[in-house]
């Protein structure tokens, strides 16, 4: 059993666990393993009491992200207290509000029952009215187990180019481990060089979000958590909700499509256009195909 690190009290089945001043990448990964020990030991109703807390970055949105998913499997009622406004910022940017309750005090976050409670469907995933007896309802649980079975990666980005969520496909192919992507920026699966332009357009983009799909023959290159870069296939949509504007990216590897005619791919570097746009927000252009605002450029 892990060792309890934040004071934690227990009544019946329900647990409240009262989290630190700051929640940063020092000690995200910690206030993590915590939540989800309480919720393997059977909390009918977990509170993260987050009243103290005073900031909490895109690391500690993650690790209350990854205690979501598995309070959602376990059967848990997950919730949070949250009185600090930059800490409400910081979860509401990446969807969190959606995902589950948030409450202004511990005594109205603790006077809910967990029977009481309802687990929010994601903002870009809320369902169609359903029609006719016995039709099914696509809970929470497996919608995450539906996305993580897909062959292509998937990711999520918030109006800041922040990944708010990813697949399990998307963290293989990138060579990053479980809750390593979420809170980052979506320029770290793109190379170094490209990296401000991608920026420097992003605004563009923010004025007329499209849909792109995937096309042949455009080989964007996406940047492994080694260095290694690859061909990549993207398509990206535009995802407006009431928690802000997303966008979904939908990544494929063809790496094994070693009959392109263009070659194999090559480091990207300032001014080539084949590594630029795995970030389709972010406006660049994809082997001579421009985006809305940009001016279209001969392939390298």
């Amino acid at each position: 059993m892990i060792k309890e690190i934040y004071p934690v009290q227990w009544t019946g089945e329900q647990a409240v666990v009262t989290l630190p001043e700051h929640i940063d990448a020092s000690n995200a990964g910690q206030v993590c393993e915590e939540l989800l020990a309480l919720i393997n030991r059977g909390a009918a109703a977990l509170i993260a009491d987050m009243t103290a807390t005073l900031s909490c970055d895109y690391a500690g949105a993650d690790a209350m992200a990854r205690a979501y998913k598995r309070a959602v499997v376990s059967g848990t009622q997950l919730r949070l207290v949250v009185a600090a406004r930059i800490v409400s910022r910081v979860l509401t940017t990446v969807g969190l509000d959606r995902l589950l309750p948030i409450y202004p005090s511990l005594e109205a976050a603790t006077a809910r029952t967990p029977a009481e409670v309802i687990h929010p469907v994601p903002p870009w995933a809320e369902p169609a009215p359903q029609s006719g007896p016995g039709a099914a309802v696509i809970t929470p649980a497996v919608l995450w187990k539906l996305i993580d079975a897909l062959p292509d990666g998937v990711a999520l980005t918030d109006d800041e180019g922040m990944l708010a969520l990813v697949n399990r496909r998307t963290t293989d192919m990138f060579g990053y481990g479980d809750g390593e992507l979420a809170g980052r920026p979506v320029e770290s699966l793109i190379p170094v060089g490209v990296r401000a332009s991608r920026r420097s357009h992003r605004a563009t983009y923010a004025q007329a979000p499209t849909a792109w799909p995937m096309r042949a023959g455009a080989r964007p290159v996406g940047l492994r958590k080694d260095g290694v870069t690859f061909p990549v296939e993207i398509s990206l949509s535009p995802v407006p909700t009431t928690a802000g504007q997303f966008t979904l990216i939908l990544i494929r590897d063809v790496s094994a499509q070693r009959d392109d005619p263009v070659g194999p791919p090559r480091a990207a570097g300032p001014g080539r256009a084949s590594g630029c746009a795995l970030a389709r927000e972010g406006g660049c252009a994809l082997r001579g195909q421009a985006w809305p605002g940009t001016t279209r450029r001969n392939p390298a």
